[in-house]
């Protein structure tokens, strides 16, 4: 993509498509999203709020991001499949399809791009709610196979939906609720199943950890391969152990996290306001918090959408400070940049001569991660696995293990990221 991380494409109301590129993403593969409409201006102008709404989240994302100003097209085309990035055997290709509960979505020739490309070209349709009963009739047959994203008060609903389908974040968020059960059991399971619902996959010990399991060293786990952990702020939260323990390995790990404040709540030390949520007695079923309320329909729905923004911000956001914190111990011993982003992570160039593909996973290394690395390291090039391995149980370390002297990439815990920066420095890793 010509050193392009990002390619954004907007169907414009006087025909044909902008264009928009940047770069200083943290993300390793390229993405291409394309927004088109049914062409009424109903859709139009939904494409135009989620093009705003996007851009909004990416600087949110994505500090560092910077626009380019020269674009191979000049900044506009004619329809997406002529831009460049769709040739791009790497690049993350996602059309996002944008209608209503009216006008059936029109086939255009540059579908069947899509239709054919294989699995790095994905196919988003958006409609309001308003459009589900009927919505067998409004999309063309070949788009009935796919799930479609439906919006209640806003089109920037669909932004994490989006994020996730053109690789911006992950198609399978997962989060750690993190309650005291004799203060919010009720509503940790409302967020539970209403998270469940909308594709997460959260953690609840009531639900996740079988007798006879060591408790801390399941709860380790579950906590490392979270993105987010969702605290409820009850009155009693911090007169738990286990409670005070996920709070402390979430912040010594450098974990998302995102407070829900609940009526009679502590404040947690350390959370930043802009990352909770104060909900009152007003807003639960009786008109009052109590162990056993659940939330009313319109605050949790509102809940759920936050939950899942903030979700992709922590996830990016851990993503960039591990990516920093490698390139600043690269250049530390001696390894100049810039560092090429390829299709499975960072080329690194040793002065001794060796070559590097590092992938960095936020998460504790899976089998995703050396597949990713294991494809697209060509010897004598060596593939390196960095991830939050400490936080595995002893079992699902060793496997992980062996999986990484069958691949022959080497497995690093984040944790050692400097002494691994080192050797590759020496050669010797």
């Amino acid at each position: 993509m010509a050193g392009i991380q990002l390619v954004l494409q907007c169907e414009q109301p006087g025909g044909g498509f902008e264009c928009l590129g940047f770069t200083g993403l943290p993300i390793a593969r390229p993405a291409f999203i394309a927004l088109a409409s049914t062409g009424t201006p109903e859709t139009q102008a939904y494409v135009q709020n989620l093009r705003r709404g996007l851009l909004r989240e990416f600087t949110v994302l994505a500090p560092n991001m910077l626009p380019v100003l020269l674009m191979p097209c000049g900044g506009h085309a004619y329809e997406p499949s002529g831009c460049h990035a769709v040739s791009d055997p790497y690049c993350q290709k996602l059309l996002v399809l944008i209608g209503d509960a009216a006008r059936p979505l029109p086939p255009a020739p540059y579908h069947g791009r899509w239709l054919a490309g294989g699995p790095d070209f994905n196919v988003l349709p958006v409609f309001p709610l308003a459009a589900r009963p009927s919505i067998g009739s409004l999309l063309p047959p070949a788009y009935n196979h796919l799930n479609v994203d439906f919006w209640s008060q806003s089109i920037v609903e669909a932004i994490p939906a989006v994020l996730a389908r053109s690789g911006l974040a992950v198609e399978n968020p997962r989060i750690f609720i993190s309650y005291r059960q004799r203060d919010s059991s009720a509503l940790a399971m409302q967020l539970f199943d209403a998270l469940s619902h909308e594709n997460f996959d959260p953690f609840l010990d009531h639900f996740r950890i079988p007798p006879g399991v060591n408790f801390q060293s399941r709860l380790t786990e579950e906590l490392g391969n979270k993105s987010m952990v969702l605290l409820i702020e009850s009155a009693n939260i911090l007169d738990s152990e286990w409670t005070t323990y996920e709070i402390n390995v979430a912040k010594t790990c450098s974990l998302g996290i995102f407070a829900l404040h609940v009526p009679g709540g502590v404040y947690v030390a350390g959370i930043d306001p802009s990352i909770r949520e104060d909900v009152s007695d007003g807003m639960f079923e009786g008109g009052a918090f109590t162990p056993n309320a659940e939330l009313l329909p319109g605050p949790l729905a509102a809940l759920v959408g936050r939950i899942k923004l903030e979700h992709d911000r922590a996830l990016a956001t851990r993503r960039q400070m591990l990516l920093s914190s490698l390139e600043g111990a690269l250049l530390q011993n001696g390894i100049g940049g810039p560092f090429p982003a390829g299709p499975g992570g960072l080329r690194v160039h040793s002065p001794t001569g060796k070559e590097y593909l590092v992938w960095i996973t936020p998460r504790p290394p899976a089998l995703t991660d050396f597949h990713a690395v294991h494809g697209q390291t060509v010897a004598p090039e060596r593939g390196v696995v960095i991830g939050l391995s400490r936080l595995m149980e002893p079992g699902s370390l060793a496997r992980t293990d062996w999986l990484a002297g069958l691949c022959q990439i080497e497995l690093i815990d984040e944790g050692q990221m400097k002494q691994a920066a080192a050797q590759m420095a020496q050669g010797v890793l």
